[in-house]
């Protein structure tokens, strides 16, 4: 961990073409790790959620390299390593498991982040259908102190239009993502339980994972 710790610091201050040409040895290094770290993460991952057995890592790292078409800055390179582990690899929109790996700003999450229109459709319609499973997954992930949920900032202002406005769980409704987090220190990366750690916290968060499954997975009349 000590090695892609390093290697993405330098990125970081050096963020040029230039630079990473000539440190390329030492990113294949770092993502070598990067990698085998993902196959022990979902290993672990699948001994609870089976959805992801025989997931390859590769199927789930984001590649480095940016996409800077429509950013103002310009630097060619992530200065983090992330993986998207879930059924279908990093291009799926299912729910699943997202570990950020960045010097100072690690972290695991677990959900879905901008699901497409017709999926948060179906999650909104089995939390107004099935609220009580859905607010006893949430209020357990909350209890435990460790997790923050996210999207707060994207919630909408009034309920969805077409459910209904008198629904005693309407704020639940007014998410367009639904996801939790738990940060890292960066020394609490760099020992030998790292993995089992990881996976430990993505157990944690199974729960809410199954739920956004199952809700996405209807196929009636919609």
């Amino acid at each position: 961990m000590k090695q892609i710790f390093s290697f993405l610091s330098d990125l970081e201050r050096n963020n040029t073409r230039e630079w990473f040409n000539e440190n390329k040895d030492r990113y294949q290094e770092a993502l070598s790790q990067f990698r085998e770290l993902a196959s022990e993460m979902i290993a672990g991952i699948s001994s609870f959620d089976p959805t992801l057995d025989g997931i390859d890592a590769k199927q789930s790292i984001f590649r480095i390299y940016k996409d800077v078409r429509f950013s103002k800055d310009k630097s060619p390179y992530k200065t983090h390593m992330g993986c998207w582990m879930t059924k279908g690899g990093r291009k799926s929109s299912d729910a699943g498991y997202y570990f950020h790996l960045e010097p100072g700003k690690s972290f695991a999450a677990a959900g879905v982040w901008m699901p497409p229109a017709d999926q948060l459709k179906l999650i909104r319609e089995e939390i107004l259908y099935n609220p009580e499973t859905y607010l006893e997954v949430v209020s357990k992930l909350l209890s435990l102190k460790k997790y923050e949920r996210g999207g707060l900032e994207d919630m909408l202002k009034k309920g969805p239009a077409g459910f209904p406005k008198d629904f005693a769980h309407i704020d639940e409704l007014k998410y367009k993502h639904h996801i939790f987090s738990r940060s890292y220190k960066d020394a609490e990366l760099s020992s030998k339980n790292t993995t089992s750690l990881l996976c430990e916290d993505f157990k944690g968060l199974y729960p809410l994972v199954a739920y956004l499954n199952h809700a996405m997975s209807f196929t009636g009349n919609h």
